[in-house]
């Protein structure tokens, strides 16, 4: 598990115990009762630069915080927030914060906590958190709140040097679009001189019409955008909102982007939509392009973990074994073990784990399985898995068994308390 350390992004899903509990001791993350996360800390991080750290560490705090809020224990998620060291993740975490509680109608709460985000670190999250505000007041119907939210966010924004001032705009005019305020959105985006922020701008306000139900207005869009990171970014974005019949245009666009770099991501988002809708085949004839484009397997790692949600274990295997041996494959394979163990398949499990030769590849197979058997309360036999991780000679993020083990048997003494 290593929260916050692990390289693995595995999915985290909050669960809730029985009643008889305190609500916040039912919340759980990966299996592990958030309070368990708290009365343990932080792991260690190991040797090496200490910003790397620090970002380890005020990660591990921003996944419970944010936990927390999703629950609506907010004082809880603002606590955790003193524990971060790092000088962004804090100044993200209280932006995301303050939009849960906005949509919670807490508005003043959610100014408040934003106006307190440091204006040397935090500037840019700052503006965007004024204008998420905005858009919550938007969303609710208060016109005259959503209009003094948004004009403060660009008044902040436009008190920085003007080179400074390009992505803070971008992120207002996106807010705008996704407050259905379509037309102040794209007239403040074509003002941004900086090419690369106008261009984040218009993606950002493609995705939203695809969000709002509008595709083809955000394809129109998208394809007006200059820059192929941009672009590709807003194909993978909207995929995410398409229909069976939306892709292959979609699909069209992405092959037209001439650097690999983002043609794969584009690509790979619409096969992962394809899988999401249960179309496995056209998902398998667009695996062979995006496997050739980017052998390396950046683009399409959280492939095997789609195949196998929908339970199509050998097309997963497959994908994996095809990747390069590589943080990428270690990924996919985590994936694809903790699906597995989803489906109380732990001896396929152990077997995807048996062959690995790296030990840092292992110890993170090994830490999904854990997490596997966590999320089915299986907390004796996750700790019996963890005792088998061994040292690697990971810098950025060591296996930390010690600290995995401790959660375990704190959520272990938690259900014993039931």
């Amino acid at each position: 598990m290593c929260l916050g350390v692990s390289a693995i992004p595995i999915e985290t899903k909050v669960t809730h115990a029985n009643n008889n509990q305190s609500q916040s001791a039912q919340l759980k993350l990966k299996g592990i009762p958030l309070s368990c996360y708290i009365s343990v800390g932080e792991p260690a991080t190991g040797e090496g630069p200490i910003i790397l750290g620090q970002e380890a560490i005020s990660q591990y705090w921003a996944s419970v915080s944010l936990k927390y809020a999703d629950a609506g224990k907010f004082d809880q998620a603002i606590q955790l927030v003193k524990r971060m060291q790092h000088d962004l993740i804090p100044q993200q975490t209280k932006v995301a914060i303050a939009a849960k509680l906005a949509e919670k109608k807490q508005y003043n709460r959610a100014i408040q906590l934003v106006q307190s985000i440091n204006n040397e670190t935090g500037s840019t999250e700052k503006a965007r958190g004024l204008a998420i505000i905005g858009r919550q007041y938007a969303k609710a119907g208060n016109k005259q709140q959503a209009d003094r939210l948004f004009s403060q966010a660009l008044k902040y924004a436009r008190s920085f040097a003007p080179e400074l001032q390009n992505y803070p705009l971008a992120y207002i005019a996106i807010e705008y679009a996704a407050a259905n305020r379509f037309t102040e959105a794209l007239q403040l985006a074509n003002r941004i001189k900086d090419e690369d922020s106008k261009a984040t701008a218009l993606s950002g306000i493609a995705i939203e019409y695809a969000k709002l139900g509008n595709f083809n207005k955000g394809i129109q869009l998208a394809q007006t955008i200059t820059g192929e990171y941009e672009r590709s970014k807003a194909l993978e974005s909207i995929a995410s909102q398409a229909t069976i019949s939306q892709l292959p245009q979609l699909q069209k666009l992405a092959l037209a982007i001439k650097d690999d770099a983002y043609k794969a991501p584009a690509l790979a988002a619409i096969a992962k939509r394809y899988i999401n809708l249960g179309q496995i085949e056209p998902a398998l004839n667009l695996e062979k392009t995006i496997v050739t484009t980017d052998p390396g397997g950046s683009a399409y790692y959280e492939l095997p973990g789609a195949y196998a949600s929908k339970q199509r274990f050998d097309n997963a295997i497959k994908l994996v074994n095809q990747m390069q041996g590589n943080e990428w494959q270690d990924i996919a394979r985590a994936s694809v073990i903790l699906e597995y163990a989803r489906n109380k398949q732990y001896d396929k499990a152990q077997n995807l784990i048996n062959p690995i030769t790296s030990q840092a590849s292992k110890n993170k197979a090994i830490q999904a399985l854990a997490q596997g058997y966590a999320e089915a309360g299986q907390y004796q036999r996750a700790a019996e898995v963890l005792k088998t991780v061994q040292p690697g000679n990971e810098i950025e993020a060591p296996a930390n068994r010690q600290h995995d083990i401790s959660l375990v048997e704190c959520a272990a003494k938690t259900a014993a308390i039931k």
